[in-house]
């Protein structure tokens, strides 16, 4: 026993030794001069002159702009900023990249301080002289699923499950993993659930085994909370025999979170091909494109090829952007690319890989990675006979910081691969906006929505009342006008415009999505046009 005391008197010792080490080490780490530490105390009453800090702009222009734009210090307000250094530092150290020369991490945060507004500006936006000649009708829907906890609706979709049949609103709740359809007419109807999924995110119809049947395909993102997995996964919901329901088919796993797939002929050898967005976050994601290798209903099979390894991609529409009778599509990259790029069908260049050839172009990049960029849409909205892109920027998921500069954007193309870059107006959390002719005057008009954290930054905006839904007029050709529909409640992010009561004119329907799982009244909402 005397033995096994001594022991344990070494044991604590070594104990005793080991803590007093942790805490001298700790004392000089915390008080030594190292750039990689600055405490946010160090910078109350400090604010040095930008004279001061314009040496190190080379160094700071070198570091962030290798790999993506150079944040703007107007992006944040000055006392942001030492959180947002700080953090784009961790995203390098994270990163495993080696051969850049980081700036002392004090002189950055001296920099942008120095160059950042005191506080954000948020203009008011301007309404309409005259009011909008269409009166809307509202009709809320709830549920007794949402009772208890909130929706999550990612994605509305207009569309017919058979080709002879009645039109439905598709929804993907990426909550409840539901893939439902309504009919807008019968409120009383409960919804139809066609498939219960991990986190559905995007839903779109296609013949996909062309047995004359309509299947649907499913963006799955595989984790309600965003973080780099292999969960994500497309899902390809097949008409059953019985024609009634559907099989559930998984056609790829093993990938990021999965944002959108569309289909289309891409390689036109006359079946169904999928583009896929897979957002993914920081080390996962990219941009598929599963070619169709099936010869026959009962044999299908797809070949996976990867056209852009970038994590970040939003929405990837197909069309023929040229007119040259081959599919190409769109591409939304955001994350620190913030950009629109199409992805052109060549047969004879060489450039990414694939057969076909898809050529990378890009369209239009933001001014900064802090963009927040969050869809787009391919539409001749001046109808002039080429096809346009609306754009929407305003995600604040990421830190929880809205900006002046989010709103709906409108790339006008003017030829050539050229595209023109309009601002239309101002939307805090803008994250959805579709074209169609609202109002019966020959030309398209804009219905956008916003979707935000219950909880932003910064402080202030917490207390306006902010737009939820607008409504842009098109008065003149490109000229548009701004009626506010809604606010109070940013919470859209899924939006679809359709003559739903086949009268002539359009409604919309806009999904709820609350991050958080507290109850809400109406999990879908009717805009019904009495044009």
């Amino acid at each position: 026993m005397a033995g096994s005391r001594g022991q344990r008197w070494i044991v604590l010792g070594g104990i005793a030794v080991l803590l007093m080490g942790l805490l001298v080490w700790f004392v000089w780490f915390t008080t030594r001069p190292n750039p990689w530490y600055l405490d946010k105390g160090d910078l109350a009453g400090v604010l040095p002159s930008p004279s001061e800090t314009e040496a190190i702009e080379p160094r700071i222009e070198a570091f962030c702009g290798t790999c993506h734009a150079v944040p703007l210090p107007q992006s944040f307000p000055r006392d942001a900023w030492h959180d947002m250094v700080l953090r784009g530092y961790e995203f390098y150290a994270q990163s495993g990249m080696t051969h850049l020369d980081p700036p002392p991490i004090g002189a950055t945060v001296d920099y942008y301080r120095a160059h950042a507004p005191e506080e954000l500006v948020f203009p008011e936006v301007a309404e309409a002289a005259t009011p909008l000649g269409v009166k809307f009708t509202v009709e809320n829907w709830s549920s007794p699923q949402y009772s208890v906890v909130a929706p999550a609706i990612a994605h509305l979709r207009w569309a017919r499950l058979d080709e002879d049949g009645p039109h439905r609103l598709l929804a993907c709740d990426m909550r409840h993993g539901n893939v439902s359809a309504v009919n807008p007419k019968n409120k009383a109807a409960p919804p139809r659930v066609l498939a219960k999924l991990d986190h559905p995110c995007h839903v779109e119809p296609c013949d996909l085994d062309d047995d004359g049947a309509l299947d649907l395909v499913v963006a799955d993102l595989g984790s309600f909370v965003p973080y780099d997995h292999d969960f994500g996964r497309v899902v390809w919901l097949r008409r059953d025999e019985q024609g009634d329901g559907y099989e559930e088919n998984v056609l790829l796993s093993g990938l990021g979170r999965v944002a959108d797939v569309r289909p289309g002929d891409m390689d036109g050898d006359g079946d169904t091909d999928l583009v896929v967005a897979d957002f993914g976050l920081h080390r996962t994601g990219g941009i598929l494109w599963l070619q169709n290798g099936s010869d026959s209903a009962e044999s299908t099979e797809f070949l996976s090829r990867v056209l852009d390894p970038r994590p970040g991609t939003i929405h990837v529409p197909v069309v023929d952007l040229d007119g040259d009778g081959r599919l190409d599509f769109l591409a939304l990259v955001s994350q620190e690319y913030e950009c629109v790029e199409a992805f052109m069908n060549r047969e004879s260049e060489t450039s990414l890989q694939g057969d076909p050839t898809f050529v990378r172009q890009r369209l239009w990049t933001g001014p900064d990675l802090t963009y927040g960029s969050s869809g787009i849409e391919p539409v001749d909205l001046d109808g002039d006979g080429d096809m346009d892109v609306l754009y929407t920027n305003g995600d604040a998921f990421d830190n929880n910081w809205v900006n002046p500069s989010h709103g709906v954007q409108w790339l006008e193309n003017t030829g050539d691969g050229q595209f023109t870059h309009h601002r239309l107006t101002d939307l805090v959390g803008a994250c959805r906006a579709l074209a169609g002719d609202i109002d019966l005057d020959g030309d398209l008009d804009i219905i956008a929505t916003a979707w935000l954290p219950e909880q932003i930054k910064p402080a202030n905006m917490r207390d306006r009342v902010l737009p939820s839904i607008v409504c842009l007029e098109q008065t003149d050709p490109g000229v548009f006008v701004r009626h506010t529909l809604k606010t109070g409640t940013p919470h859209y992010p899924a939006l679809e415009l359709a003559d739903f009561d086949e009268d002539g004119d359009l409604d919309f329907a806009v999904g709820t999505h609350m991050l958080t799982a507290n109850r809400v009244s109406s999990w879908l909402a009717v805009w019904w046009n009495g044009n």
